[in-house]
This record gives structure tokens, C-alpha cells and sequence, in this order.
């Protein structure tokens, strides 16, 4: 029977495939305690071992008590977003329009960072923080709530 072309996509290859690689091979430890050998090392003849594949080391995950609390914070950051678009909103009803073009556009462009800010600066935290232990990712989100606070939405809620 000759074989579909479309099936050979399906298929992983052979050994005899020239572009066939194979993978590391699997560390595998001794049960009594010695010293990791290669699989592909054979064991000496007169002690038979229990041999155990190790599993490379994995970086553990992130737990789920500091993924809740991301996540609580990013919604946080979010209604802080949203305190900044609705103040901006408000002030830009108040204020009277510039007649220098520079002057305006630079305050739209002021405008547009503020409303951006909430955001930018849970992911620089989340980006800078890479690889650094959880709590000090976590002291930089704390500081960026107290940073970028939408104060013209805090304090025109009391006026």
C-alpha cells in the first residue's frame, strides 16, 4: 500500500531523518545515594541498584495565595485607571481651552501618561521584579498604589 503524503505530517520521523535530534539524556540516580550517572551509562556488574529517574529542577510556580493577591491588585490598578479617565473626563468640561498648540498638546499628551500610569506601572513592576523574591514585587505594587493615586477623583469627591 503506498503511504498518503499527508500522513507523513502527521508522523514524528525516524532515527534516519537528518534533521532527527535527539533530546538530553535523563539523569538517573542510584536508590542508595550515589553520586547521578548518565542513562546511558550501564551500572557496574556486581551491584545491582534500584535506579530512580531524577527530574531536571523546576522553578516552582507561583502559589495561589500571591496569584489572588496579583490579581486583586491589578483590579485595584484597573478602578484606579478608571478614576483617572473619569477625573480627566470632569476636568476637561471645567477648563477653559488653551490657544497655544504646543500648550494643548502637551496637556493631552499629560492627560493620556495620567490615565496610563495606573497600568504602566503594574507591568514595569511586574517586568522589573522578574526573578526577585515575591515580597519585594510586592512592597513596588504597594508603593505604585500610593504613586498613582487619581487624586483629582478623590478629592472632587469631597467637593
Amino acid at each position: 500500500m503506498i503511504a498518503d503524503p499527508d500522513d507523513d505530517a502527521l508522523s514524528w520521523g525516524s532515527g534516519s531523518d537528518p534533521s532527527h535530534v535527539d533530546g538530553p539524556a535523563p539523569v538517573v540516580a542510584a536508590a542508595s545515594g550515589a553520586t547521578p550517572v548518565s542513562a546511558s551509562a550501564a551500572p557496574p556488574p556486581s551491584a545491582p541498584r534500584t535506579e530512580v529517574i531524577v527530574e531536571p529542577a523546576v522553578k516552582p510556580a507561583i502559589g495561589s495565595l500571591q496569584l489572588v493577591t496579583y490579581g486583586v491588585l491589578a483590579g485595584v490598578y484597573l478602578i484606579y485607571t478608571l478614576g483617572w479617565v473619569v477625573s480627566i473626563q470632569r476636568l476637561n468640561k471645567v477648563q477653559v481651552v488653551s490657544t497655544d498648540a504646543l500648550n494643548a498638546v502637551l496637556f493631552g499628551f499629560g492627560e493620556i501618561l495620567a490615565m496610563a500610569s495606573p497600568a504602566l506601572w503594574f507591568a514595569a513592576t511586574l517586568t522589573l521584579t522578574r526573578g526577585r523574591k515575591p515580597i519585594v514585587r510586592l512592597l513596588w505594587i504597594l508603593v505604585g498604589l500610593v504613586a498613582v493615586i487619581p487624586w483629582p477623583f478623590v478629592l472632587g469627591a469631597w467637593i
